[in-house]
């Protein structure tokens, strides 16, 4: 939780930051390479006001002067210079070890438009210095008359390299922001996730039972503070509402057994005062039948409301005894009907689940397999110990389940077509101890023939 807010809150100040930089930075190198360029410009009319009258007059000492000026400019970091007669010969340039005086360069645009009397700036590549170059050409007047003009050009590089040193400035600001910034998120990702790592815990104490827990008065914003009363409240209204159902299936348990039972009794006594009759004997008969259903249903309802609403704390039991001791509870019913039960267990296999669970978990599945079983057959019970879980299987040789059937086994009052006596819930209270306890279990068709019964127990609370 800590990780994912200071995350967030990070990538929250480094899209602020690049929101702002970028456009900054971009609209700083352009205000910066104006600024060279206009920089450029001005040379270039300070070179041609030197050079003014040695062009009108043919001044050869006039451009000796020019020239040992445009030479220091350029030593002092500056741009190549030619300045062109209007013929547009090159009558002085500044690179003393490749001078290019006398050569013709009218045909260049740049120098063409300048000599027309317009300034013209841009940027081109040079094929014979083989780098970019951005050039500036100025009109050198005398009067009213252009009498040459001025070229200066600088590489497109060097003018890059002068705009970065400018924004190192920006990025510096940028780098003391962001490390404010992860400082800032840093203290913010702590002070919340506190206070929700600690209604998370308090929420997962509510899932696991512990419907005494409530969360601390935190500290923080508003809303931290108005969602703990709010899990609070839920807590209590929690607590309330499984009090009232718990007391609500003891009563109920109390209420409904006590009419059942004296009815069957006076039943039994009004049977016991009639004469033996055997059409009536089969009526009370039916009515016994009825009447012990109703209890096996009732029974069934308040078990299923009871694991809804139970304590789910989990304990470790040791699920090989108890299969053991189940088994030989069950091996005389078994023997009525001539059905062996085969059992292979580890001598101890410790798994997790809510008291009582594994006992009834057990106790159904037997039930059940005992129940469609004809006579003469047999009941397999394994106990498989795997990485983390202990799987419980009980396979009978009865008629087995389809694969439809076994998908809604666990239904509540669902009995597909069993036409043994049955309420419908066992398996159904089966299913809702498997969930209080952390297991899963299954119903599928066995391809030898009737059906495996699946309980799988994590190993670990």
């Amino acid at each position: 939780m800590r990780r994912l807010f200071l995350f967030a809150l990070l990538g929250v100040s480094i899209v602020a930051l690049l929101l702002s930089d970028i456009p900054f930075g971009l609209y700083l190198y352009q205000v910066e390479r104006d600024r060279l360029i206009t920089q450029l410009q001005r040379d270039a009319f300070i070179l041609g006001g030197r050079a003014e009258d040695a062009l009108e007059d043919s001044n050869t000492t006039g451009l000796d002067t020019t020239r040992d000026l445009a030479i220091a400019y350029r030593d002092e970091g500056g741009a190549r210079v030619v300045i062109v007669n209007t013929a547009g010969t090159a009558v002085v340039t500044n690179d003393p070890t490749d001078s290019r005086e006398g050569l013709n360069y009218g045909t260049r645009p740049e120098i063409a438009e300048a000599l027309t009397g317009r300034v013209a700036t841009g940027q081109r590549y040079s094929d014979t210095l083989q780098i970019e170059l951005v050039y500036v050409a100025v009109p050198i007047y005398s009067g009213d008359s252009v009498v040459g003009a001025v070229r200066l050009t600088f590489n497109e590089q060097a003018i890059d390299d002068a705009v970065t040193r400018s924004l190192w400035g920006v990025y510096l600001v940028a780098f003391i922001t962001l490390v404010f910034a992860i400082g800032l998120a840093f203290v913010i990702s702590r002070v919340l996730s506190r206070n929700l790592v600690h209604l998370g815990d308090i929420a997962t104490r509510l899932s696991h039972g512990d419907l005494s827990a409530r969360a601390d008065e935190p500290d923080g914003p508003k809303e931290v503070k108005e969602l703990a009363q709010n899990v609070n409240q839920m807590a209590t209204r929690l607590e309330t509402l499984v009090q009232e159902q718990k007391s609500f299936a003891a009563d109920a348990s109390h209420q409904l057994r006590t009419p059942l039972t004296a009815l069957q009794l006076r039943i039994e006594r009004v049977r016991e005062g009639l004469p033996d009759n055997p059409e009536l004997g089969e009526r009370f008969d039916e009515i016994d039948g009825e009447l012990s259903r109703m209890r096996r249903l009732i029974e069934g309802l308040l078990a299923l409301g009871r694991s809804s609403v139970e304590d789910v704390t989990r304990a470790p039991q040791d699920i090989g005894a108890i299969v053991r001791e189940r088994v030989e509870h069950w091996r005389s019913l078994a023997e009525e009907s001539d059905v062996s039960i085969q059992v292979a267990s580890p001598e101890s296999a410790i798994v997790w689940a809510v008291p009582t669970a594994t006992e009834q978990i057990i106790d159904n599945y037997i039930d059940n397999a005992l129940s469609v079983m004809p006579d003469g057959g047999e009941l397999h019970i394994d106990v498989a110990v795997s990485d983390g879980e202990t799987e419980v299987r009980v396979r009978d040789t009865g008629p087995g389940i389809s694969a439809e059937d076994a998908e809604r086994a666990f239904d509540r009052f669902w009995r597909g077509g069993a036409t043994h006596e049955g309420t419908g819930l066992g398996l159904a209270v089966v299913k809702q101890l498997a969930l209080s306890s952390g297991a899963r279990v299954s119903l599928e068709p066995h391809p030898e023939g009737g059906t495996v019964a699946r309980a799988t127990f994590s190993r670990t609370a």
